[in-house]
């Protein structure tokens, strides 16, 4: 049985805990609206059963353990050769009266784990073996480019628009073709792969969000430029009531002098002329806007209504439309739904969710972004007893604050690994790119603090590391320790030094892991970024062998105390905690950094 509340927007900030804040657990939000979006809510409590799991599982004492079900299937091992044959457009959307040319990127690898649509592949064995697959890509029967492409590596294929109709609405369908001959079979082996590509009209007003599938880099276009650039996402969840909409709009200039580069107002927005001078400001600004319809996304006339009010704003940069829905059991196609409804009424800005379990209907409820961002929230946390609810938790049973976590701060990176590993099976690798969620709140529910600045600084370089491509901490207000540490990493992310490395498609990414330091390393021609975490609560080493003697220039330097570059090796010692980035650059020069204090 369902009962119904009727609450005014306002009286939510009287609501405890995180519910102020509206990452509600045991109930969802429908916001019935018309086009002029009412200033009131319906919230529904839903059903005993429903309101009482999460991630599908029971966590309230007495409860019984009843395995949730939902997990992503690992894939099965094949006795022989599979060959993952794929593509995916380069940038999406391609643009009417901007683009010229399109590139289809294909990758071709061969492997024994049965990954979606991984077909078996004869191989001779011996030097003579052949190591290549003779591609195609076509549209509507029409063959655009051919190459050659080598086994197990990924190649881009280019090709004039005009050869394409006009510019449309419903994206190309692309058909990629690939032939494999070998002595051992009479006929070549074919494979095929589908994809399709956007190639949009240009907007008469707005903005436009490109993604590129090589880096998953998200392309925006500034005021001042008439060429797309590659943008470091970086800024907070911020709560809009009393905050944001504060009558000089002065946490706004705050943000921008802080380095943000965007800013995700958290719903509801109970005054819709307060939201448009937010957002104006913003604009004026130049912070870009991560625009959140959590609590309306399933409600097909209140989502049209918000997309039509904000499609075309020229700082929108992301939709965000689920917010956890693993954990409250969302419909499985709402997130889905909620997608092919804002492509159909907007099309030029990809759409976001977040998740909070560690494995519940993955693939469902990811089907519906572009972006996807895991909730893993394990600092101050006991993983394994609930303090609210004073239940153990377990793989199928409990709600700790950190599904399935361990309590350290390898569960950010272990999620994001878990999270790309999916994408990859699942052949979305190329269509979807992760962000990551980095914990900057505490002192309530399961969290018995908030993070220091340093947990802060190392959640994020080791979400960087493990292939977030966008920084979007929960939640602000946070402590000013944390706000004058995000500033910090948002001002060196976000400068082309860095970004010159993380969004180049020419990269050589490499990560080592050791004595539980985490340094990610990209590197372009001669130079190389390093991303340096000591997930350590004490002291640490780490070596590094260099291929030749480097001068280390430093971006910016939380407790590394020495790193010194002798003899082709590089040593850090790290502080507790520490992080650092630093440039590799080819010169024949060692430098001793300097330990620096936010």
């Amino acid at each position: 049985m369902k009962h119904l509340i009727f609450l005014h927007q306002r009286t939510f900030k009287k609501l405890e805990g995180r519910t102020q804040i509206f990452k509600l657990r045991s109930f969802e939000l429908e916001l019935h609206a018309s086009t002029m979006l009412p200033l009131f809510i319906t919230l529904v409590l839903v059903s005993q059963s429903h309101a009482q799991t999460w991630c599908n599982k029971n966590y309230l004492p007495g409860q019984p353990v009843v395995p949730p079900g939902g997990q992503f299937s690992i894939p099965e091992i094949s006795p022989t050769p599979l060959l993952v044959f794929r593509c995916a457009p380069i940038i999406t959307p391609y643009l009417g009266e901007e683009d010229y040319n399109a590139g289809v990127l294909v990758e071709a690898f061969v492997t024994l784990a049965r990954y979606n649509g991984a077909e078996p592949i004869t191989l001779p064995m011996g030097p003579a073996a052949a190591e290549a697959l003779e591609v195609s890509i076509s549209i509507d029967g029409s063959v655009l480019a051919e190459a050659v492409v080598r086994l197990n590596s990924t190649s881009e294929l280019h090709f004039p628009l005009v050869n394409l109709s006009q510019p449309r609405k419903q994206p190309f369908s692309v058909d990629c073709t690939a032939s494999y001959a070998s002595h051992l079979t009479s006929e070549p082996q074919t494979f095929s792969a589908t994809t399709t590509l956007s190639y949009l009209p240009r907007p008469a007003s707005g903005s436009v969000t490109k993604r590129d599938s090589r880096t998953g880099a998200l392309l925006v276009r500034p005021p001042e430029s008439s060429a797309y650039e590659a943008i470091f996402p970086i800024g907070f969840y911020t709560s809009f009531d009393n905050y944001l909409d504060d009558p000089d709009l002065g946490i706004l200039d705050e943000l921008k002098a802080q380095g943000f580069t965007i800013v995700h107002p958290v719903p509801t927005f109970g005054n819709l002329t307060a939201l448009a001078r937010v957002l104006d400001r913003m604009e004026t600004l130049g912070l870009y806007l991560v625009y959140d319809m959590r609590h309306t996304y399933k409600d097909r006339a209140a989502l049209t209504a918000q997309v039509d009010m904000i499609k075309h704003r020229p700082n929108l940069l992301l939709w965000y439309t689920a917010d956890e829905p693993d954990g409250t059991s969302e419909p499985l196609g709402a997130p889905r739904a909620a997608y092919d409804a804002i492509y159909a009424l907007d099309g030029y800005h990809p759409i976001s969710v977040a998740l909070n379990c560690a494995d519940y209907e993955f693939a469902a409820y990811v089907a519906g972004a572009d972006v996807v961002m895991p909730d893993t929230y394990t600092i101050a946390n006991n993983p394994a007893w609930s303090a609210k609810y004073n239940t153990s938790c377990t793989e199928d049973f409990g709600c700790c604050g950190c599904d399935n976590c361990r309590g350290e701060l390898e569960d950010v990176s272990r999620r994001l690994d878990d999270f790309a590993m999916r994408l990859d099976v699942l052949g979305w690798s190329r269509e979807k790119s992760v962000w990551a969620v980095p914990q900057a709140f505490g002192g309530e529910e399961f969290w018995t603090r908030p993070p220091t600045w340093r947990e802060l600084a190392v959640q994020v370089i080791l979400s960087v590391n493990h292939g977030a491509r966008g920084i979007m901490p929960w939640i602000d207000p946070t402590p000013a320790d944390l706000k004058s540490t995000a500033s910090a990493l948002a001002m060196a992310l976000a400068s082309h030094s860095v970004k010159a490395f993380i969004f180049s498609p020419n990269a050589t990414f490499t990560r080592v892991v050791s004595n539980r330091i985490d340094v990610g390393m990209w590197t372009v021609g001669g130079e190389t970024l390093l991303l340096v975490a000591n997930m350590n609560a004490h002291e640490a080493e780490l070596e590094l062998s260099l291929s030749d003697v480097l001068i280390l220039r430093e971006v910016l330097n939380y407790g590394i105390r020495r790193a010194i570059g002798v003899q082709r090796r590089l040593r850090f010692e790290s502080e507790s905690l520490g992080c650092a980035i630093f440039i590799l650059s080819p010169q024949p020069l060692v430098l001793n950094t300097q330990n620096d204090e936010p």
